[in-house]
This record gives C-alpha cells, structure tokens and sequence, in this order.
C-alpha cells in the first residue's frame, strides 16, 4: 500500500488498486498538527476495506458468512508527515494473497495446552 502525496512506493504494474482520498481530522494529529504515527495504520485500514468493497464485496458480506480477513504483517516507512486539514490518497492493492483453515486443525482438541500453559477445565488443580 502506498500513503501520501507521492507514489514513492507504486503498485506493480497490471494490478487492481484502489485510492481513498481523506482529509486529515484534528483529532488525528498531535500538539503540533502532525498526524501521531498509530494513524497511518488506521488509514491502510481504511484503504484495505475500500478495495474490498470497490472490487470483490463489502467487508460485511464476509462477517456475515463467518470470513475474516486478517492482516498478519504490517510495516511503514515514513516518509513525509502529513497535517491537520490536508488530503492524502492512499492507495491499496493485493501484494500476496494467503487462505488460511477455518477452525481448529484435525484433531485439534480444546483441551490441549496452548503456549506452553496447561489449560484448566472446571475441576482441575492445577499442579
């Protein structure tokens, strides 16, 4: 995904992509009308649903049949801040497409120790 003024970071030719264009709110900035950093995730946020909308569904259709989109990896360079009251475009397209299992794997159990810890069921003791 690409944010800002310039297409610094450009999509590969042949790909869908979509723009969002969104003015900068004050609440989304600091004392110095920069936007805080934690923004610009929200933004690529915003751009993800917009393409999904724009060029497959809206994001509620997948909620509604249980589908879930979810973003394993995310990772900014920035390269220019942007301002209180500017626009910015930020543009969205599809780098690499994963499917994931729904549910537990075969012969998942509930039961089973996650992350080392021993999961407690109504009258265990724990030892």
């Amino acid at each position: 995904m690409s944010l800002g003024r310039s297409h610094a970071n450009a999509p590969p030719e042949g790909v869908t992509t979509s723009t969002l264009l969104y003015r900068v709110p004050f609440f989304d900035t600091d004392g110095m009308r920069i936007v805080h950093h934690s923004n610009y995730v929200r933004y690529l946020e915003l751009a993800r649903v917009q393409m999904l909308a724009e060029h497959v569904a809206p994001y509620e259709d997948f909620v509604a049949q249980g589908l879930h989109f979810a973003v394993t990896r995310c990772e900014l360079r920035y390269r220019q801040s942007a301002r209180f009251g500017e626009e910015i475009d930020i543009t969205c397209w599809i780098d690499r497409l994963r499917t994931a299992l729904r549910g537990p794997p075969a012969g998942d159990r509930a039961d089973r120790p996650r992350h080392g810890r021993r999961r407690r069921t109504p009258g265990s003791h724990g030892s």
